[in-house]
């Protein structure tokens, strides 16, 4: 089953069942399909919260019809979901200004809103993709304000993480000191008296990691206000952005004389930086716990750590190798900036994104190989 699209250039054939319209499809052909640098889904949540938010506003206003805004913001709310990944055909190196994903957004939620209200799919003299859903926005609008609840959404799961690897880390050193008591303390590199220490040492490390991470994430986020939308209209700009901070549950934000002395590139940035900086506390304890694990005799490997958790510390400090690469390529990313002054260069979105999720994977690995203690793992349980 088919159905045909047509616009300025002329008309183009789509699978019945798709959700992506013939704007999209155009967007997709101009390089291959994920040819290098694929959306994250939180990021294509996070668009979809800010499609509701400006459904609701305008709903609200009068602007659009009630039925429509209704369908609106149901469509947007399943992409928010996770439904309809499918339907996303392009990637960021479609188009740097990040427009062909905007417009993949905006027909996905028009033609989901049109079956919601019994309409054929392709039928934008009902609901259009741009007079519609992308009313009073403009795509550097949509992208960095998105990108900013999505970075806050992965920065928190990663605070929780290295909060939990510090409590695990603390665990370890204590288990250390009871096995081996006073008498047997020495501090030469890769003893077990001395990885004991290190853990300790990198334990206070991480935590200030953790509040760098937490501080930039909250200057980041709270400063959302700032971001220009579009709307010409005075009055629905400052709803859309009221809606959107609590469908995306950010906490409070800064004065505006604050967040306008930032650069549109700037808090993410921070953010990468402080990433970068706990990607290098980890690499460096992962070479002390690679150290140590080599020098223990082969008798009691088991005693203090196990294969998993060495095998898990190795996969960290790649991880982390790959954090500190990303923050090195964004940096020049914000540095050069773009032609257009409010969008986000796709280097620096892909980037973040991807080192905020990688280092929670990274560290939710190596917690849960230390979870159990050696004995355990050699019991089999």
């Amino acid at each position: 089953m088919i159905r045909i699209e047509q616009d300025g250039l002329g008309a183009r054939v789509l699978p019945s069942h798709a959700y992506y319209g013939i704007r999209t499809l155009r967007a997709s052909e101009k390089l291959p399909h994920h040819g290098g640098m694929p959306v994250h889904d939180e990021l294509i949540g996070a668009i979809a919260c800010v499609k509701k938010a400006a459904a609701l506003a305008h709903a609200e206003s009068g602007k659009l019809p009630v039925q429509m805004g209704k369908a609106l913001i149901r469509a947007s709310e399943e992409v928010i979901e996770g439904k309809h990944r499918r339907e996303i055909i392009v990637d960021w190196l479609q188009d740097i200004s990040g427009e062909s994903l905007n417009m993949n957004l905006n027909e996905i939620i028009a033609n989901r809103a049109l079956e919601l209200i019994l309409e054929d799919k392709g039928n934008y003299s009902v609901i259009d993709p741009v007079r519609h859903v992308n009313m009073g926005q403009t795509t550097s609008g949509v992208v960095a304000a998105a990108l900013r609840i999505a970075s806050h959404r992965l920065s928190q799961a990663l605070i929780v993480s290295i909060d939990q690897m510090v409590h695990r880390l603390m665990v370890k050193k204590a288990e250390i000191d009871a096995r081996l008591g006073p008498e047997r303390l020495h501090w030469q590199p890769g003893t077990p008296a001395w990885i004991g220490r290190q853990m300790e040492e990198y334990a206070q490390q991480l935590r200030l990691d953790l509040e760098r991470i937490a501080a930039a994430d909250f200057r980041l986020t709270s400063g959302i206000n700032a971001v220009r939308i579009g709307s010409d209209d005075e009055l629905i700009g400052p709803k859309i952005l009221f809606h959107l901070r609590q469908f995306a549950q950010l906490g409070a934000q800064l004065p505006a004389e604050v967040e306008r002395s930032e650069t549109n590139t700037e808090g993410f940035a921070r953010l990468s930086s402080a990433v970068k900086h706990c990607g290098l506390n980890l690499s460096n304890l992962c070479g002390d716990l690679r150290l140590a694990f080599s020098l223990q005799p082969p008798g009691q490997h088991l005693e203090l750590f196990g294969s998993a958790e060495a095998a898990a510390g190795e996969s960290l400090s790649q991880v982390a190798f790959q954090a500190i690469g990303f923050d090195h390529s964004l940096g020049l990313a914000a540095e050069a900036g773009m032609l257009d002054r409010d969008a986000i260069p796709p280097v620096l979105a892909y980037n973040l994104l991807e080192s905020l999720k990688l280092m929670g994977k990274g560290v939710n690995a190596w917690v849960a190989a230390a979870q159990h203690s050696p004995e355990k793992r050699a019991a089999g349980q």
